[in-house]
């Protein structure tokens, strides 16, 4: 048999050089992944550190010069997240395991989820976009398409305030990995009266709109908790005496412009009438609905959720789903 060669701190040849001098990105992502070399190897064959062997890959990695394939109907078959489909009615549940990176939870739950998504969105897609921080992050971890007569559409109006994760930013940002187009809904959030509503809702181009998003087929969203720190009030898409309001009618959770009761009832105020989204039962209508979401905060709000069907796709962590799937049982 014959002995292995060991490749640590072989020197390049001339042509690998030349190669790396040219396109590092690509060359060490070429090394690692189709090679098999190991990221001390690539350092020690190039002399450079190991740490820039790994920002060099981590950068092909988001340039999409690499494409890591996850299984994920394999994470859908663990019992935790099978348990949870059928106690909810959920068509589809993904867990992210407990024990991983220390990065924080909401950004591993966007990184399975945009694994999630990416398969579903076709070149007819009409893809629904909510607003939020697992959203933005999410849009952020996606792998570039090319389908450029894809919709991604926003489905609840602007507010000022949310302008790290603003409705706009994540609509546009998935529709430029996507590499589709981009349909912004161009009216506020809130308006000041119920009669502004309804000259807006007249308006040929809202309503053209709201036309676009009953042919969704996809919808993506998050799930807001009520508490001190939750994103309405700090977004400033929502004030404390409204939210305050909502709660004393018993309100426990927001999902694309609806809030809902522990029993995922909705919860109306006359905040609604001035609040311009996607119909409720247009949204209940789209075929695959998709929640990203997760964390102690969220396990009230997402247990009510799916009580209410709002989604029929989920995308968590381990410990939220197990705290949620004791409390629906």
């Amino acid at each position: 048999m014959a002995k292995r060669t060991e490749r640590t701190g072989t020197a390049p040849s001339a042509q690998d050089a030349t190669q790396f001098a040219l396109d590092p990105v690509l060359t060490a992502a070429w090394l690692y992944y189709e090679e098999g070399l190991k990221q001390d190897e690539i350092a020690a064959r190039f002399g450079i550190s190991r740490a820039t062997v790994f920002n060099l890959l981590q950068k092909a990695r988001d340039e999409g010069a690499v494409s890591v394939s996850i299984d994920v109907a394999r994470i859908g078959a663990l019992r935790l997240a099978q348990a949870l489909s059928r106690s909810s009615g959920l068509a589809e549940c993904y867990v992210v395991p407990a024990s991983g990176n220390d990065r924080p939870v909401a950004e591993r739950i966007a990184g399975l989820g945009a694994r999630v998504l990416e398969p579903r969105i076709t070149a007819e897609s009409v893809l629904g976009v909510a607003w939020g921080r697992t959203v933005m992050a999410l849009s952020q971890a996606l792998a570039p398409l090319h389908l450029p007569s894809t919709t991604i559409a926003q489905i609840t109006g602007s507010a000022i305030g949310t302008y790290d994760f603003s409705p706009e930013l994540c609509t546009s940002n998935i529709a430029l990995k996507v590499g589709g187009r981009c349909v912004n809904m161009l009216a506020p959030g809130i308006v000041s009266s119920p009669e502004m509503k309804r000259l807006l809702m007249a308006e040929p181009i809202v309503a053209q709109h709201f036309a676009l998003l009953r042919n969704c087929d996809i919808t993506l969203f998050g799930v807001t908790d009520l508490g001190e720190g939750t994103s309405l009030m700090h977004s400033g898409f929502m004030t404390q005496p409204t939210l305050a309001d909502y709660r004393a009618h018993g309100a426990v959770g927001f999902v694309s412009g609806y809030f809902f009761d522990a029993d995922g009832q909705p919860v109306l105020t006359d905040l609604d009438a001035r609040h311009l989204s996607m119909p409720r039962e247009d949204f209940l209508a789209v075929p695959t609905r998709i929640c990203v979401g997760g964390g102690p905060s969220k396990i009230a709000a997402l247990t009510a959720l799916l009580r209410g069907g709002y989604a029929n796709v989920l995308v968590t962590d381990e410990t939220t789903a197990r705290a949620v799937l004791a409390r629906i049982g």
